[in-house]
């Protein structure tokens, strides 16, 4: 039994820079956007253009956005302007962008997305809460395609501090010894294959467990296993992503499409 069928994916880490975007958009228009938006916007772009579906034009697409614990340096920032200048003289902008919801709200006016929107913050789990809402709004038809976007910032204080404390972090940070990277992620989903599916997911499991299992990342970030599943697919083949963390497993399974 399929449970959905993913046409477009994209992934990265690091820092997209305002010229990456302005293939898509006038600089003029991403001159005030977060770090964390802008890489969640771009991996947005590629995977709705393999998916086949346009940037500019309006549709009638949910969007699940996952954001781990926020964008942690514009909190940060809100916060220490409220240290430095009073709640009165406190940065507005600043407080704009530590909003969970801020990056979908950037994702649809900039991708004209007119479905529901929702935003999971769950941690290193929040890929998987995006995901079973995705799979919601499929399987009770308010939308035909869903947009899951995954986006991660750095924890300013976390990246200062674990790699002096790392048994300290390790029962709640991945890899608290760094380094620590922006990370976003993107997968087009739909509850019916297209003439661009290119995997169909058989198995989507998140269950809790009664004992911590930490296993080993490769880099400090919440949306790790939304990296792994980009990287499982870009080799096309059939794969198995099992990530245990913080007594929570997630389980997906999925394999290459092949059409009919």
């Amino acid at each position: 039994m399929v449970e959905f069928y993913i046409n477009g994916f994209s992934s990265f880490q690091g820092d997209i820079s305002t010229d990456q975007l302005t293939a898509y958009f006038e600089a003029r228009r991403l001159r005030r956007m977060e770090a964390i938006a802008k890489n969640a916007l771009f991996c947005s772009c590629q995977a709705l253009e393999q998916a086949g579906l346009s940037i500019s034009e309006p549709k009638e697409l949910a969007l699940s956005v996952a954001v781990g614990a926020g964008s942690l340096e514009s909190t940060c920032k809100f916060m220490d302007s409220i240290i430095n200048d009073g709640d009165e003289l406190s940065s507005p902008t600043a407080f704009a962008g530590s909003v969970h919801n801020a990056t979908g709200l950037t994702l649809s006016m900039f991708l004209n997305l007119h479905g529901p929107c929702v935003t999971t913050g769950q941690f290193d789990f929040s890929f998987a809460g995006a995901l079973l809402t995705a799979q919601q709004f499929l399987k009770s038809g308010q939308t035909q395609e869903a947009l899951v976007v995954v986006a991660e910032d750095i924890n300013p204080v976390a990246s200062e501090y674990a790699s002096q404390e790392p048994a300290l972090f390790a029962p709640v940070l991945r890899c608290p010894q760094g380094p620590f990277v922006r990370a976003a992620a993107a997968f087009v989903l739909s509850a019916k294959p297209t003439e661009h599916t290119l995997y169909q997911i058989n198995r989507l499991e998140f269950t809790r467990t009664k004992n911590p299992v930490i296993e080993t990342a490769t880099v400090a970030t919440a949306a790790w296993n939304a990296l792994e599943t980009a990287r499982f697919m870009q080799h096309e083949k059939s794969f198995i992503l099992t990530d245990s963390f913080a007594c929570a497993t997630l389980l997906i399974e999925g394999n290459a499409y092949v059409k009919p």
